[in-house]
């Protein structure tokens, strides 16, 4: 889905070598045409920032 698209609750998970990582997204807020994500795992809170328009593979939660 598109990063705009996501909500509280989605998940999204990330391969690593053979190890899943699934984090949640815990916040969304909109910076102009950019998002900051802010994502909780068992490795603790992060956050990133996105294009609008760009894809990640998440479901909703």
């Amino acid at each position: 889905m598109k990063i705009h698209e996501l909500q509280p609750g989605d998940l999204v998970t990330e391969q690593h070598g053979q190890d899943t990582v699934a984090f949640e997204v815990v916040a969304i807020k909109q910076m102009g045409r950019r998002f900051a994500v802010t994502f909780s795992s068992a490795l603790g809170l992060a956050s990133a920032h996105y294009a609008g328009d760009a894809w990640i593979s998440a479901i909703r939660g």
